[in-house]
């Protein structure tokens, strides 16, 4: 499914369904999932049913519920790059800064 096209709203929806199948999928209980993850039934029922946000914190206790912690780690992934010199070149820079523009409308006195 393409995020791109979709609000916010369906976006959580979309993934509220796949938890969901993954739950059914795993034979669980609302019971079990909301025990082993830590949270209440009613974090699962707002997620659900898109009443209200979640916290990330609380989306990360449903995967630990679910037992798919693991699949979250694959969302954010940094490719693994391989430099002979040793040198990282992939690091990116602590800061990122405004690019300098060059002020072209200078002229000095004598150019009129």
């Amino acid at each position: 499914m393409a995020y791109t096209l979709l609000t916010d709203d369906e976006i959580l929806a979309d993934l509220a369904a796949k938890l969901d199948h993954l739950r059914r999928s795993k034979k669980l209980k609302d019971e079990e999932l909301v025990a082993k993850g830590g949270t209440s039934r009613f974090v699962l029922k707002k997620f659900r049913t898109g009443t209200g946000g979640i916290t990330l914190k609380s989306f990360v206790r449903l995967l630990r519920g679910l037992g798919e912690l693991d699949r979250l780690e694959a969302l954010l992934q940094l490719p693994d790059r391989y430099s002979p010199s040793g040198r990282h070149d992939t690091i990116p820079a602590q800061r990122v800064r405004d690019k300098k523009t060059e002020d072209t409308d200078f002229r000095w006195g004598d150019d009129r």
